[in-house]
Parts: C-alpha cells; structure tokens; sequence
C-alpha cells in the first residue's frame, strides 16, 4: 500500500512539473519559439531542460527575447552585437567547439 501511495505521490509531482514549465513557456510573451521563430527551433522540452537550436544568418536582427539561464554551444564561428535590456550594444565573438553559460536575459540581436 505504501509503495502505490508513494508512486502517485510521484506521478503526481511529475505531471505539476510538467504542467508549470508548460505553462511559463507558453505564457512568456518574449520567448524566442514566438518572437524569432525563424531562427529559434524547438529540439528538446521536458521539466529539466529546454534545448534550442539556433541559426542566425549574418545581419539578420532579431526582436527583444529572453533566455532563461543556460549553456550555449557554438558549432560556427559567430559574431553579433548584442543589446542586453538597459544596457549599451555589444560586440559578441564566438569561435566553433567553444561553450559558454549565461545567467538569464532580455535583448535583441
């Protein structure tokens, strides 16, 4: 008895995380699968991680999104210049096989 008590406790739990990240995903009015769906293609969604795989053709600009925090893999060699919300343009350099974690952000591309 206590161990079917214990897996719908489980199940239960589960499907929660599963309907609150549904839920903050399709209610975020900057998430780039809306605003950038162009160059944003979903690859992987589940209640741990969210994965994304993204093509930006060069001087192509992208509309205000957010990211939440996360790690970036470059396949390419990429440069952009990048507006952080509240902040001055910058200059972003990437080279191919390189790798790097970003706390959460709103900007444009």
């Amino acid at each position: 008895m206590k161990r079917k008590k214990l897996i719908v406790i489980v199940g239960l739990v589960f499907a929660g995380a599963v309907a609150r990240a549904a839920f903050s995903q399709a209610a975020d009015a900057l998430d780039p699968l809306r605003v950038a769906a162009d160059s944003h293609k979903l690859v992987l969604d589940n209640p741990f991680v969210r994965v994304l795989d993204v093509h930006v053709p060069a001087g192509k600009t992208e509309p205000r999104h957010r990211h939440p925090h996360g790690l970036s893999v470059y396949f390419t060699d990429w440069d952009a210049s990048v507006t952080v919300d509240g902040k001055a343009a910058e200059l972003h350099h990437r080279k191919a096989g390189t790798f790097a974690w970003s706390d959460p952000v709103v900007h444009t591309l």
